[in-house]
């Protein structure tokens, strides 16, 4: 350390991203909270970091084929997802982060959490609001951090 450097007195560790963080659905109009909550998989979890290595050895395994593929004077046909292939693959993505959410009415019926409940939910063209709110919420890492004691 340079001789007369201040000492930071702020501890790293105190902004470590939590294992879980918790999102109170807002309604998509008046942006009220709505009292409903989803419990979610921090990005440190390990069924977090085990996710993002399944999605990133998938997308390394097709890069490696098309370079293969190039490599060999083969050309190389992309294969064609359609957009409910992709929003699919995006929920099933968004379930798996997902531990949980506190039950709540649907046609007067209660709805426990569970992954087919959610992923139904979340497919529901009707509830799209939904969706976009819980990727928001998801794409932010900073939502899984913890405020300090002083905000």
């Amino acid at each position: 350390m340079k001789q007369g450097a201040k000492v930071v007195e702020f501890d790293l560790s105190a902004v470590d991203a939590l294992d879980e963080g918790v999102l109170v659905i807002k309604h998509p109009k008046t942006l009220e909270p709505t009292g409903w909550i989803w419990t979610f998989y921090g990005p440190g979890h390990p069924v977090t970091i085990e996710l993002s290595s399944r999605v990133a050895g998938a997308a390394l395994k097709k890069a490696a084929a098309r370079r293969q593929a190039q490599a060999n004077g083969k050309k190389w046909k992309e294969d064609e997802e359609s957009l409910e292939e992709i929003r699919a693959e995006n929920v099933d993505n968004i379930v798996t982060r997902t531990k949980g959410f506190t039950p709540i009415k649907l046609d007067g019926q209660m709805i426990e959490f569970n992954a087919d409940a959610a992923r139904k939910l979340l497919l529901d063209r009707k509830k799209g609001w939904l969706l976009e709110q819980i990727a928001e919420y998801l794409r932010d890492e900073a939502n899984f951090i913890q405020p300090s004691a002083t905000s």
